[in-house]
Parts: structure tokens; sequence; C-alpha cells
């Protein structure tokens, strides 16, 4: 390597060096990790105004008259890393998005004041087939 060689690499290195954290900052800062997650104890002001609870052995899922959410428990992992929650029509097909379950957990999620919930599904977002169905 002659010296003006050496000196261009010294350069590239230094500017590698300061461009790709940089880089890595900007590409990860807008992601968001469930935001929509919360602890049960944030619910507990509400439980008295349950209006409708269903349960099997993946999911719990209530509905609250006064605040318009629905929050279900995610009991046990799923086998699928793209599992999201759908409201079902009156045909019991998919309806609206709700939103994802990552892990286990309490989820809420606000819905529409004038919804009618009949019940809920979730679904692998990647394979399209069903996980569970729960109505009310």
């Amino acid at each position: 390597m002659t010296s003006g060689q050496r000196k261009a690499h010294k350069y590239i290195w230094l500017l590698l060096l300061i461009c790709i954290p940089i880089g890595i900052y900007f590409s990860v800062k807008d992601l968001s990790f469930s935001s929509e997650k919360t602890l049960a104890s944030e619910t507990e002001i509400t439980k008295k105004d349950i209006l409708k609870t269903v349960q099997n052995e993946v999911i719990k899922i209530t509905t609250y008259k006064k605040v318009n959410s629905i929050e279900i428990i995610l009991k046990t992992p799923l086998k699928n890393a793209t599992s999201v929650a759908y409201l079902l029509n009156k045909d019991f097909t998919k309806g609206k998005f709700i939103g994802q379950l990552a892990t286990v957990g309490v989820y809420n999620f606000n819905i529409d004041k004038e919804e009618n919930i009949i019940g809920v599904a979730v679904y692998d977002a990647l394979k399209e087939t069903l996980i569970t169905k729960l109505t009310f």
C-alpha cells in the first residue's frame, strides 16, 4: 500500500465508524414494539364496567362499557409469530382488524362506540389460517 492509499483507507474507516452507528440509530428509532400492551393493573379500575367476558385455553376476551375497549389476555404463547386479532362480522367472518398479539400478556385495544361485538378471531397473518375464534 502506498502512503496515499493508507491515508485514504484510514479516512474511509473513520467515516464508516461514524456513519454506521448513526444509520443504525435512525433505522430503529421509529419501530414500535407492541406499544398497545399494558399491565393488568392499569385495567383494574374498570373491572366493574365489564360488559362481556369469554375465554378458552388460549385467550380470554373482556369488553368494557364505558371505555369502549376490548381486553385480550393471551394465556399461552402462540406458535405463530404473526398473530393478529380481528372482530367478527354478523356472519362470523373476519371483520375489522384490532391489533397484533405477540407474547403472553394483556392487550387493550380501542374500538368504535357503535360497533356491536359478536366475537374475536385470531389469525396467522402470513398463512391466513385461523388460530382460535371466540364468540359472545
